[in-house]
């Protein structure tokens, strides 16, 4: 199944979207890297803590059941993100950061952007949950936060 994303500029709302129906939404607030999201139905809750060692909890849309979690490897760009006691692998596939996938498996999403200056693309996805597609959006605008804070800190 194909799906496409399109994001603001700030990266605060990405849209998803089955042809043009809008299928689901992922918010993220501005201020900590927190947000919210909803895809088929799966309504789900991120939660980041830390600051030198940084994880985000996967929570129900009440903020109080965790479903899973993400771990952070900064210095490769890359994560785990285990939801319901199943592991899955976050790793961008160029420098350019166009595409990057989630596999575990024989389940996979390949995420892709037709150039580094848009924020939209397309989803492919094969066997996986609406809420690890979520979190796929989310790491990303996680490390796109993260390399714009550092861009400006230079």
């Amino acid at each position: 199944m194909t799906l496409q994303w399109t994001s603001t500029m700030s990266g605060n709302e990405t849209r998803i979207l089955r042809g043009k129906l809008i299928a689901g939404i992922l918010k993220r607030s501005t201020w900590k890297d927190d947000a919210h999201g909803e895809l088929n139905g799966y309504m789900v809750r991120f939660k980041t803590k830390g600051f030198w060692k940084r994880s985000t909890q996967i929570l129900d849309i009440e903020g109080t059941k965790e479903l899973g979690h993400i771990e952070y490897h900064s210095w490769k760009s890359t994560a785990t993100i285990t939801y319901e006691d199943e592991s899955y692998e976050f790793a961008f596939d160029s420098w350019t950061r166009k595409v990057w996938k989630i596999t575990n498996g024989e389940k996979q999403a390949i995420y892709s952007k037709p150039s580094v200056w848009k924020n939209k693309g397309d989803i492919e996805v094969e066997n996986i949950s609406p809420a690890v597609i979520l979190a796929g959006l989310f790491v990303y605008s996680y490390f796109q936060r993260m390399a714009a804070a550092v861009a400006a800190s230079t």
